[in-house]
């Protein structure tokens, strides 16, 4: 992290030897003379090279930061800085460490040590820390400071880079949280921040945004929420409840829409981080939607352009016609393509999506049933593409899949994300656990002795944002 910093000589500094006048200005520490030209920062790569490095609250250094933050509680900052050090000598990538000692050492006055570990917390993290490092009250006297006037041009820059970055991301889920991969630097983003209790998103048809679906609130007081990444401004809104586990549906159409009660919604638009409510006689609007239930959502996508099915009501289907070439495409029986998972490529060549091989059997622990496949749409010819491992005594919860790039495909399943090529190469999405399409189960008859597989409830302390009630480390709401 360097400092580009342009040194005044002693003459051009208006001191002679001979001088007699006012004492010299008090100089920020981080600058060694004063200068008529501007300090400039060195911008710094923004995002982590790996998924797996978000993950620096299940590491060495989380148990130092906890005691910073009841040192925070007492407003004790050199307890702040001392604990906060501690984590990042066990960890030194704990970037929410890295903040809070920003923040101590901006309370305490230590404004020449603020840059580094301010830099290193906002360049991981800036959707997060970007915005909020301009507006927090322990950051402003470093602010006025000739580095902190500099850190503000960096901040507004780099602003300009990650909103670029998130042009080009795919993203995917890793432990309950959604992730861009920025494939041209090769560096992952954070989009979302709910402690792992995403439950599933939908893009807009453009793919410039998305809304989510989380879990919130204490056990036995869960509830759904939704919020909205948008990739064009690099703005995530904080999730709004909805007062229900559901089921709630979410649609696009001119903006994302929510509906919720039973047997009729009640639809509301998801707008600026608030619900707007709509005509009582709204109806769901066409297309894509999402429908959640607890912890589960599914993707109804029917009916598909392009290709042309007699769909029963689960969406499935034992052949499908490709409308440009009038192609029939189907898989070996019994098994039944699911209409609800087919993803076009970018140009139009291949059609991928997901069957279910055994639909109306047994749910056998190790069993895969559920297989990836691509169909050319071309010729109809039909490519066996991914077909899971599954653990002796694990059921199958199913896979889904997404194009990377005209030849290269996304498949998501029990055991994360694998990347595959139409050549067959295959090779793992390290630290990605899902996609952002929601998987169907396979339908099957669940067995006499299964059980229900229940996930984790969310980190409580990691679901308020490493600590939404403090005026330090509390996440920033972006409009």
């Amino acid at each position: 992290m360097r400092v580009a910093l342009v040194l005044c000589v002693a003459a051009a500094c208006g001191k002679g030897s001979g001088s007699t006048g006012s004492p010299p200005l008090k100089q920020d520490a981080a600058v060694t003379a004063v200068s008529p030209t501007p300090v400039e920062l060195a911008a710094q790569p923004l995002g982590l090279p790996e998924l797996s490095a978000y993950q620096w609250r299940k590491r060495a250094g989380q148990p130092a930061f906890k005691t910073a933050r009841k040192a925070e509680a007492r407003e004790d900052w050199a307890g702040v800085i001392t604990a906060c050090r501690e984590a990042l000598a066990a960890d030194p990538g704990h970037l929410d460490a890295a903040w809070l000692l920003a923040a101590g050492l901006g309370k305490l006055g230590k404004l020449g040590e603020v840059y580094a570990p301010l830099a290193q917390a906002v360049a991981g993290d800036f959707g997060k820390w970007g915005q909020a490092s301009l507006e927090l009250p322990a950051l402003q006297a470093f602010l006025a400071t000739p580095t902190g006037e500099a850190w503000r041009r960096r901040v507004e820059a780099d602003r300009t880079t990650y909103v670029e970055a998130l042009a080009r991301v795919t993203i995917v889920s890793g432990d309950g949280e959604l992730y861009g991969l920025d494939a041209t630097t090769s560096r992952w983003h954070r989009l979302t921040r709910t402690g792992g209790a995403v439950v599933a998103a939908l893009p807009a048809p453009d793919a410039r945004t998305l809304a989510y679906v989380t879990r919130q609130g204490a056990k036995g007081k869960r509830e759904l929420a939704i919020g909205v990444v948008d990739l064009g401004r690099g703005a995530t809104t904080k999730p709004i409840p909805l007062g229900t586990l559901g089921p709630i549906h979410v649609a696009y159409k001119a903006g994302f829409l929510v509906g919720t009660g039973t047997p009729k919604s009640v639809w509301r638009a998801v707008a600026a981080g608030k619900l707007d409510p709509l005509p009582p006689r709204t109806a769901r609007p066409p297309g894509r939607r999402l429908e959640v239930q607890g912890k589960t959502a599914r993707l109804h996508a029917l009916p598909q352009a392009g290709v042309i099915a007699d769909w029963d009501d689960q969406g499935l289907a034992s052949a499908m016609r490709i409308g440009s070439s009038n192609k029939v495409v189907n898989v070996p029986s019994p098994g039944l393509i699911d209409g609800n998972t087919l993803v076009w490529s970018g140009d139009r060549s291949h059609v991928a999506f997901i069957a279910q091989l055994q639909p109306d059997s047994t749910c056998t622990p190790g069993a895969a049933r559920a297989a990836a496949y691509t169909a050319d749409a071309a010729t109809g010819v039909v490519t066996p593409l991914f077909t899971p491992v599954i653990e002796a005594k694990k059921i199958d919860k199913g896979l889904s899949v997404e194009w990377l790039s005209d030849r290269t495909l996304l498949v998501g399943g029990s055991d994360g994300v694998t990347i595959v090529g139409l050549d067959g190469e295959r090779k793992p999405l390290e630290g990605a656990t899902d996609l952002v399409t929601p998987h169907p189960r396979p339908r099957c008859t669940p067995a006499a002795d299964e059980e229900p597989v229940t996930p984790e409830d969310p980190d409580p302390e990691a679901a308020a944002g490493g600590g939404s009630g403090s005026t330090v480390v509390g996440p920033p709401v972006n409009p």
